[in-house]
């Protein structure tokens, strides 16, 4: 009968648990995910875990509703923050930081001495006495050498090598004609600048290159790109000077470069070509250009009579006093600059030259009459200014 009757017993069922579901995040703003599985739930406010096994939402709830809850979150109320301690210190800290980097820029960038922030370390406090950044401000030669070798020069480089990874750009070399010390040769980029939406040319490297040979500025600038990670076909453009090691048809740069980058574009350099039209302007003219503002140079050139004499003939003609200029032809880019200097000066010289203050100038004077008071040699100079 015992038996008979144990047997007539249907089974109890076994309760189903609650799950901490994920969508309780976006409803109830203090809690998250507990670490003790998925049967608790954790609260921000209180700092612990609380089942909700048994009701579900309802255990969230009640726990909201209890005086534990209530008791933690009014306290957090009156709470100040941490940060209220400390934004001041970082905010100012950063501020200096920010000082700092920006003074050695402009060092760098205006091609100031570095000795020159030992000084302005010393008296900044003094020039801004009500700025606690000025007095807390302390980038001397040392470390503002360190903020540009060690920090913004990387940064920069590396800017330069992601954006030439991602996009076209070009090539521009030259090396320099140094004597009796090592010879640098210059890599610059050019390509598209989305800050600024504008083509900009920026500085890559400038290593040194002793041996100016073909096989050994290409190996520099091979290195140059590789070190950097950036493949050979976003190099569109190659420009240089005209030199028969950059841009001859065998054994030169260019062609070393064309088996990199077979689609690779020569550009000539645009000064020289601009050289060789202007040369080519003054030979068609017949006006010694070149030998006119030496000529000019050297007829006032360590003689004070001849200055003081020069001064009066700039007040007669109202021009203005500037100093002449020493031409150098090997630096034949600054020539717009005398050319310039001398169409300035124009009223004052040709007065000069047609009053000859003693023999020598006399002398002078005839051979700069052909040349240089003829009209023809004005236009000249004025053609030169405008191209």
């Amino acid at each position: 009968m015992v038996d008979g009757s144990e047997e007539g017993i249907p089974a109890k069922k076994s309760k189903k648990l609650c799950k901490y579901l994920e969508k309780w995040d976006s409803e109830f703003t203090f809690l998250k995910k507990s670490r003790m599985g998925q049967s608790h739930a954790f609260c921000k406010i209180c700092s612990c875990d609380f089942s909700v096994s048994h009701g579900g939402r309802n255990d969230v709830s009640q726990h909201e509703k209890s005086t534990k809850h209530k008791r933690w979150l009014e306290a957090q109320k009156h709470a100040q923050m941490m940060s209220a301690f400390v934004t001041r210190n970082t905010t100012e800290a950063d501020q200096v930081i920010n000082a700092e980097v920006k003074m050695a820029m402009l060092c760098a960038k205006n091609n100031v001495s570095f000795t020159f922030c030992d000084d302005f370390n010393k008296c900044v406090a003094e020039m801004f006495p009500d700025s606690a950044i000025a007095r807390k401000y302390s980038a001397g030669k040392t470390k503002s050498t360190q903020l540009i070798k060690g920090a913004i020069v990387a940064e920069l480089d590396d800017e330069l090598a992601r954006t030439c990874r991602s996009q076209p750009f070009s090539l521009m070399c030259d090396e320099s004609n140094n004597r009796k010390t090592d010879k640098e040769f210059v890599i610059l980029t050019r390509l598209y600048d989305e800050a600024t939406l504008q083509v900009a040319t920026k500085f890559m490297e400038m290593p040194i290159c002793n041996v100016g040979n073909a096989e050994n500025l290409y190996e520099k600038l091979s290195e140059a790109l590789r070190k950097r990670g950036i493949p050979w076909e976003n190099l569109i453009a190659f420009n240089s000077d005209n030199a028969s090691v950059m841009k001859g048809r065998h054994n030169s740069v260019i062609s070393r470069l064309k088996t990199s980058q077979p689609h690779v574009q020569d550009l000539g350099c645009i000064c020289h070509l601009a050289q060789l039209a202007t040369g080519c302007t003054i030979k068609a003219a017949q006006v010694p250009v070149e030998d006119i503002l030496v000529g000019i140079y050297t007829h006032f050139d360590k003689s004070a009579k001849r200055c003081e004499i020069y001064k009066k003939f700039v007040d007669f003609t109202d021009s203005d006093h500037l100093k002449l200029l020493r031409y150098c032809s090997t630096q034949w880019l600054s020539l717009l600059t005398f050319v310039q200097r001398v169409l300035n000066q124009w009223d004052a010289l040709q007065v000069r030259m047609v009053t000859p203050a003693d023999t020598y100038s006399l002398l002078f004077c005839v051979f700069l009459l052909f040349n240089y008071c003829h009209p023809v040699s004005q236009c000249t100079l004025g053609l030169l200014q405008q191209s």
